[in-house]
């Protein structure tokens, strides 16, 4: 796909967003004037106003690149917001396959403008009452601490149509941090091996690796891990997994 100044390649900005950054939308920078009654002067007040951008799209005139958004306002007013962008921009805009580059991209561009525009987190505003049993209170609870959230953050993630996966213990964080020493020792010893018997006989090369102190240090190691591997295999199986 290649833009040039014979064809304008336009896309839903919003529907960008959503398909690959869900968590994100599209906000514009508002200013208003309220009169505050401390004082009795007139204060501005920047807030960040949710907004949908429908075509978006890129093109060349007079030899200098923009990318132009058409913003819907839930007032219902539209405006264009024009930003220039550089020609290697332009180029990747139109040569990006996946959507997702094509978005980075555009944030890129919009941190750079002045209009306001941005591509940005959505955040919690709204609050959410619910009651429910004792029991079914304790069970979020209980699955909310191995995921390693609290409580609202796991019954967003639940309500979003998410599966919170549960987080790592203590225990397999350590495992898997000795193994990936590991497996950086291995290496190392590997390396260290061929400088040091790549002129020695076979039988003397074996010996000498074997009888090694760093042998019995990295293989410690692998039994530990090895045995991990065996509680868990027991416990799922006590668990009738």
């Amino acid at each position: 796909m290649t833009v040039d100044r014979n064809e304008i390649v336009i896309f839903q900005g919003s529907q960008l967003i959503e398909k690959t950054r869900p968590e994100k939308g599209f906000f514009i920078k508002s200013k208003k004037r309220y009169l505050s009654p401390k004082d009795g002067r007139e204060h501005s007040k920047f807030s960040w106003e949710p907004v949908t951008v429908g075509d978006l799209w890129v093109d060349e005139t007079d030899r200098k690149c923009q990318m132009h958004f058409v913003v819907y306002r839930s007032s219902g007013s539209i405006e264009q917001v024009d930003q220039p962008i550089s020609r290697q921009s332009y180029t990747l805009f139109g040569s990006y396959k996946l959507d997702a580059h094509r978005v980075d991209l555009i944030d890129k561009v919009l941190r750079k403008n002045r209009t306001g525009l941005r591509i940005r987190k959505w955040t919690a505003t709204e609050m959410l009452h619910l009651k429910v049993t004792k029991r079914l209170m304790d069970e979020l609870l209980g699955n909310a601490e191995k995921c390693g959230q609290n409580l609202s953050q796991y019954c967003t993630t639940l309500l979003s149509g998410k599966h919170p996966r549960a987080a790592f213990t203590d225990e397999e964080l350590d495992l898997l941090r000795n193994l990936k020493k590991s497996r950086g020792d291995v290496l190392l010893q590997f390396n260290a091996m061929v400088a040091e018997f790549a002129h020695k006989p076979d039988e003397e090369r074996f010996r000498a690796v074997i009888h090694g102190k760093s042998f019995d240090w990295w293989r410690n190691h692998l039994i530990t891990a090895l045995e991990f591997f065996d509680r868990m295999r027991d416990r799922t199986l006590n668990m009738g997994g």
